[in-house]
């Protein structure tokens, strides 16, 4: 039995309520390559490898259908869900954790299990239950938090004309070789990012840019004419309730301030409309939990190796400047292996920690923040509390061969060999 507590109301997190729709980096074998390929079969994703100056990358989809397919892949599992639920206590017994203490509309529950997993981002279970955790610096602050949002009725042709005529104010444009025919040649397909000098000729004309960074980025989602924007950014720590409330309040009116500079100061957005604002806040960064190995920056950039390798990820480093307005983008070539010690907080028994809260150093973790890569642990993570559990033993007990076993029959390249390379085809 497997029971799967979500705080909001939404399945899929970041995937369908953060609106993130273009990996950075190639999808693996494994529930997130699957869950694709049936969002494909509704005509809702895009399977070709993608390429762009920072790496391959693969799995473009429409949020919604991916919410669609979450729910029926977790119907025809089997799997317990409480949506709503608040997760307020670990249940522990010396260092081993038992179960959680959750708050519903219903009054408070229980539920206990042999093995448990946070991939709660924030690594609230890790943390309720004593685990060390890293959480920025005043030297290493955090990354920002920000709000996707998409524009609909965009006239991509037209936009394409005003990023080939204005190139020198774009870090990234393609395609951008020609101008295509129809809104419908670019879906999925146009990406732009830039726009630094026209954001500076709008505040010296007086227009009021409240957005804390000198650019943004445009992304061609799956109906013609939809452009999604990751342009919004908030300086704060998401774990203080305030900032956060701040956060959700003042990335939205960003959003309606970057909508009216698009209209006004880029072509193409001249009878664009603005349809949604993601319900699901982009937390980029809160806790990194302390695991009985913290990879690194080096690990990372020099393409590491690891005995217990449990994926190998590619997502380019991503850093959002923690104290300023840029945002630096670096390749990691072929990729690095993640350990499964990552995976592990250290001192505590019974508790697996997967997506954006496993152990990095702040470099390391910009790259591993990102979906693909949090896909390999959240598979390896499930992967070693079943067989935990099918063993009567804790996942620092579970002998990683056999982890790894089960992700070499799903076809996941681990990046524990020197000549482990993910396919690009």
């Amino acid at each position: 039995m497997c029971l799967l507590v979500e705080g909001s109301g939404l399945l899929g997190g970041l995937l369908s309520g953060g609106r993130l729709n273009r990996p950075n980096g190639v999808v693996q074998p494994g529930v997130h390559k699957d869950l694709l390929v049936r969002v494909r079969a509704y005509g809702g994703a895009d399977g070709t490898i993608q390429y762009w100056p920072w790496g391959s990358y693969s799995g473009l989809f429409d949020p919604e259908v991916m919410q669609r397919v979450i729910i029926e892949t977790i119907e025809s599992a089997g799997v317990d869900v409480l949506l709503y639920s608040q997760m307020t206590a670990a249940v522990m017994q010396g260092s081993v954790a038992k179960g959680i203490v959750f708050h519903t509309e219903g009054g408070p529950g229980l539920a206990q299990a042999r093995c448990l997993i946070d991939a709660s981002g924030d690594g609230d279970l890790a943390a309720l239950a004593g685990a060390k955790f890293m959480l920025g610096t005043a030297r290493e602050p955090l990354q920002p938090m920000t709000n996707y949002f998409r524009i609909l009725n965009v006239d991509l042709c037209e936009l394409a004309r005003d990023c080939l005529a204005h190139r020198d104010d774009l870090m990234n444009f393609f395609p951008d070789h020609e101008v295509l025919q129809t809104n419908k040649d670019y879906v999925l397909k146009f990406f732009a990012n830039g726009f630094s000098d026209r954001i500076a000729k709008a505040r010296s004309d007086g227009f009021d840019w409240t957005v804390p960074r000198d650019s943004i980025v445009l992304k061609a989602g799956m109906l013609p004419g939809e452009i999604n924007l990751n342009a919004t950014r908030f300086h704060g720590n998401a774990l203080d309730p305030r900032e956060r409330t701040r956060a959700a309040i003042e990335l939205r009116k960003q959003a309606y301030c970057i909508y009216d500079f698009l209209k006004k100061y880029v072509g193409g957005f001249k009878d664009a409309v603005l349809y949604d604002i993601a319900p699901t806040l982009g937390v980029r960064e809160t806790r990194r939990i302390s695991g009985d190995y913290v990879i690194t920056q080096e690990d990372v950039r020099n393409a590491a190796r690891f005995d217990d390798a449990i994926g190998l990820s590619n997502c380019p480093i991503d850093i959002h400047e923690p104290d300023g307005n840029r945002l630096i983008m670096e390749s990691v070539g072929d990729g690095y292996g993640i350990p499964y010690r990552c995976l592990l907080p250290v001192g505590i028994d019974s508790l697996l920690v997967a997506g954006r809260c496993i152990s990095a150093d702040p470099v390391a973790f910009s790259s591993t923040r990102n979906t693909p890569a949090c896909a390999l642990t959240a598979e390896a993570a499930g992967i070693a509390a079943a067989i935990a559990a099918k063993l009567g033993v804790g996942p620092r007990d579970v002998p990683v061969s056999d982890i790894q076993s089960v992700l070499k029959a799903k076809g996941v390249v681990l990046g524990s060999g020197a000549q482990d390379r993910i396919p690009l085809d």
